[in-house]
């Protein structure tokens, strides 16, 4: 009979002893996860980017091309990101941002003057003066940075989304 006795006292602390390790195991993995992956889910921020356009001489249906320069966080890398964005002034004063990475494949697209029209010249993707897809694979239009104008000099935000109402916010 003691010996039953015995075995049930070294069964009961065999479980004890794993159940704590489990649990401890447990709450360590959970939170080492979430400090190596968490960074990587948090939502990248925009910033406002000065450009070095002078407002006076955005005129006309033609596009000034400016290269937006900045620090990117991408998890827990920064590093250093170069954008391309067209900038023009609308017939109302309002100042438009589109940006030049096209929607099919990321490639960079060019401003064709002649066409009046953003050509890709990877994929043959073409969209109009607003950004809109007018022929070829890209599966939506072109993205939109936020633009503003203070005192004189333009500001882009740093990061374009998709094309929307509303285009002068902060950010």
């Amino acid at each position: 009979m003691e010996k039953i006795k015995d075995s049930g006292r070294r069964k009961f602390m065999e479980a004890g002893v794993f159940t704590i390790t489990g649990c401890i195991a447990a709450v360590s993995g959970v939170a080492l996860t979430r400090f190596g992956v968490g960074p990587s889910f948090a939502p990248i921020k925009s910033k406002w980017i000065e450009t070095d356009l002078d407002p006076a001489s955005l005129t006309g249906d033609g596009f000034a091309q400016v290269i937006l320069e900045f620090d990117m966080k991408d998890g827990w890398v920064i590093a250093p990101t170069k954008a391309l964005a067209f900038v023009r002034r609308e017939k109302d004063g309002s100042l438009v941002a589109i940006s030049a990475t096209c929607t099919h494949l990321g490639c960079v697209v060019n401003w064709d003057e002649s066409r009046k029209a953003f050509v890709c010249p990877c994929h043959s993707g073409i969209y109009d003066l607003e950004g809109a897809v007018v022929s070829g694979p890209p599966p939506g239009p072109l993205w939109r940075h936020r633009i503003k104008e203070e005192e004189g000099v333009i500001l882009l935000a740093s990061r374009p989304e998709p094309m929307s109402g509303g285009n002068n916010e902060t950010v």
